[in-house]
């Protein structure tokens, strides 16, 4: 079977059912020039949706995927770490119109390299997931731009007891690559800092911000922002000390004046069309405490439909531009 034909795991096409992927009559090799937009024939679009499968039985973009083929589109789901990715093989771009991307692995990020220099539309931008799925530079813009958030310190595991400036406890430490609470953990005092073992090279370690015991979600779709309230993940006693089997629920909140300038802003930073901040409320204003990629909007009102306009609206903007 074609390596290309491997990370597919099904192509749901306005009338549903299983179609199989079309190749390059061309040979395979290094990539050559961008692969040629031609003005489809069909009433609808082809999307690829390259989806880690860890996210396939979430909301999203499993809702993204239903409201594009009820408006008559057809939907590529691809699985990037479904098999060895060829570097050289571009089969699996095929027709497509846009690549729409959630996940962070390698394996994806390559594959959305691969996309964007044969001029396939992504949303979001490769770059722009890469520098949220690395946590240090993620800090790093944050606080260049002047962005409310914690101050937070980057040090070899090993010699992260040893560093004076660590003066203010608790602190909630972190892998420089994680996603969804791996691996994050709660340290109350020096005393448990000395006696922690840190298994990975390097270890970001960040003020705790103290909220009301609740966080906040803001949630971005373009240029719309949405506010999510729900109990905190993380409690300065160390309780919820990693993820639960299950987010608790949230509910949709107002915005506070300057919240949604706030998420615009981190929108600039990072050059990100769909995401979410993590954030807490605080007595002298909203903190931002990490940015996420394309998140699960759990809570924001007609979510799936309101990603397919955004996702069409781009689409329209590509074939304009070429």
């Amino acid at each position: 079977m074609p390596m290309a034909s491997r990370w597919l795991l099904r192509e749901v096409g306005s009338r549903g059912g299983m179609v199989t992927p079309r190749t390059h009559d061309r040979p395979l090799g290094p990539l050559g020039p961008p692969v040629r937009r031609q003005r489809p024939l069909r009433r609808g679009w082809r999307f690829g949706l390259l989806v880690e499968r860890r996210y396939l039985a979430q909301a999203q973009p499993t809702g993204l995927m239903e409201a594009l083929r009820a408006r008559g589109h057809e939907v590529t789901l691809v699985d990037p770490q479904g098999g060895p990715v060829d570097v050289g093989d571009d089969r699996w771009l095929h027709g497509l119109d846009m690549v729409v991307a959630r996940g962070r692995s390698w394996e994806l990020l390559c594959m959305m390299a691969v996309a964007e220099t044969r001029g396939v539309a992504t949303v979001n931008l490769r770059a722009a997931i890469a520098a949220v799925h690395n946590k240090a530079e993620m800090g790093a813009r944050l606080a260049a731009g002047r962005v409310p958030t914690p101050r937070t310190l980057l040090a070899p595991g090993a010699r992260l007891t040893a560093a004076s400036r660590i003066e203010r406890f608790p602190l909630v430490l972190k892998p420089v690559f994680g996603d969804n609470g791996r691996d994050v953990r709660v340290i109350r005092d020096r005393a448990e800092l000395e006696r922690l073992g840190w298994s990975e090279p390097l270890v970001l370690a960040q003020e705790f911000i103290a909220g009301d015991g609740h966080e906040l979600k803001l949630y971005v779709i373009g240029h719309d922002v949405w506010a999510v309230r729900r109990p905190a993940m993380l409690l300065a006693d160390g309780r919820a000390d990693g993820p639960p089997a299950a987010p608790p629920a949230g509910e949709a909140v107002p915005l506070r004046p300057g919240e949604r300038d706030l998420a615009l802003c981190c929108k600039r930073l990072f050059g990100l069309e769909l995401f979410g901040l993590d954030c807490i409320r605080t007595p002298s204003g909203t903190v931002v405490i990490e940015v996420n990629d394309f998140p699960n909007y759990g809570s924001v009102p007609s979510a799936s439909e309101r990603l397919a306009d955004f996702v069409m609206k781009r689409a329209r903007a590509t074939r304009r531009r070429t």
